[in-house]
């Protein structure tokens, strides 16, 4: 099971968010954690650093990273504002 730290910017996006967003969002950041390989869940970005990678929740997008077993929230919006 990976860790799941938020960055700052991570922790102010989810927080714009409504209520049910934010529920929907963390049960399925749990689920992607709790797996032996996240990653397979997950596509590559390529320019948006410091995120390698984003998870798909619906219509919005979970950009992060992976440093050993733990996982940086570092961006998480809409479809169509998230990657600007």
């Amino acid at each position: 099971m990976f860790d799941v730290k938020f960055t700052p910017s991570g922790k102010r996006d989810i927080e714009k968010l409504s209520k049910d967003i934010q529920l929907r969002i963390v049960k399925k950041i749990k689920f992607f954690a709790s797996q032996k390989q996240p990653l397979n869940f997950a596509k590559p970005l390529v320019n948006l650093p410091p995120s390698t990678h984003r998870f798909r929740v619906g219509n919005y997008r979970i950009a992060f990273y992976l440093a050993g077993e733990t996982i940086y929230i570092e961006k998480i919006g809409h479809r169509k504002e998230v990657y600007l």
